[in-house]
């Protein structure tokens, strides 16, 4: 094979990924949960992190639409809200972030070696909506290529956030009637 062959799957693999990582779920007991869910409730994520320009609590209110819109997409035909009481019937997700930074694509794509790198995690937690007992959490863990060039350039706390919303929505599934 030539060399051009391998250069494309490689380059693209390395253009969609991203240090760090978005853990499997993680039960909280050993006993397999049973029960099932007709509704999800996501309630808007808290922060951790200090935040000088406001930026924080955005981003983890959008971290928390991310989880409502990508749970949607996976299981159409559960009601997903916002907002609103929780009953027995309800999978309740919410968490925290507990490290938020844009970073700056420019310094990422020029100098790299880690400037102006870009970080995002979180905890998300599910618990029972009726009792409020904790059902188990996945832990986001993202950043970006510290090696620098186009591929770190391209890496955003979006992409982080939307990665993470999958792997919750995904795993919300298990849950799920």
């Amino acid at each position: 094979m030539k060399l051009h062959s391998y250069i494309l799957p490689i380059a693209a693999g390395l253009a969609l990924s991203s240090c760090g990582s978005v853990s499997d779920f993680q039960p909280a007991t050993t006993a397999p949960v049973s029960k099932k869910y007709h509704k999800v409730l996501v309630r808007d994520f808290t922060h951790t992190v200090s935040d000088d320009d406001g930026t924080t609590p955005v981003a983890a209110r959008k971290f928390s639409d991310e989880i409502s819109y990508a749970i949607q997409r996976q299981t159409p035909n559960v009601p997903v809200s916002r907002s609103g009481k929780p009953d027995s019937d309800t999978l309740v997700i919410g968490g925290e972030v507990t490290r938020y930074m844009e970073g700056n694509a420019a310094l990422r794509l020029m100098v790299g070696m880690g400037a102006g790198s870009s970080y995002f995690d979180a905890n998300v937690r599910f618990y029972d909506g009726k009792s409020g007992k904790s059902i188990g959490t996945i832990k986001v863990d993202k950043n970006s290529w510290a090696l620098g060039g186009g591929i770190a350039a391209t890496q955003t706390v979006d992409s982080y956030m939307k990665e993470g919303a999958t792997k919750t929505a995904e795993a919300s599934t298990k849950f799920l009637k």
